[in-house]
């Protein structure tokens, strides 16, 4: 699994930095809100909700959980064009962590 992420991370940072760099400046903020969310079902504004106040738009909230899909970290329950609907019934942990520690460690070599 570390493997596949790690390619995965890698990836992204050569194929779209921004994204990338989104990523890593705010993964754990997000991450919180995941966490906390008490929905199974939440749109993007929902979680938006759970940030605390750091600047975040609602459009780069929903960049990073679209980024979290690609990464099977949650699933998309419904595809909108003015809200998506994300599944956290099966929002993996793990898998968090690891992208947490990918990005951290990352950060800390480069």
């Amino acid at each position: 699994m570390t493997d596949s992420l790690q390619r995965q991370a890698q990836s992204l940072q050569e194929t779209s930095p921004e994204k990338y760099g989104l990523l890593k400046a705010y993964h754990e903020s997000v991450r919180e809100a995941l966490d906390v969310c008490s929905r199974n079902y939440p749109s993007t504004k929902q979680l938006s909700e759970n940030i605390p106040d750091s600047g975040m738009t609602p459009q780069m909230v929903g960049n990073l959980l679209a980024l979290l899909v690609e990464f099977k970290i949650i699933g998309i329950f419904s595809e909108r064009n003015n809200s998506n609907r994300y599944d956290l019934t099966h929002y993996d942990r793990n898998r968090m962590d690891t992208l947490s520690h990918i990005l951290q460690h990352v950060t800390a070599s480069s």
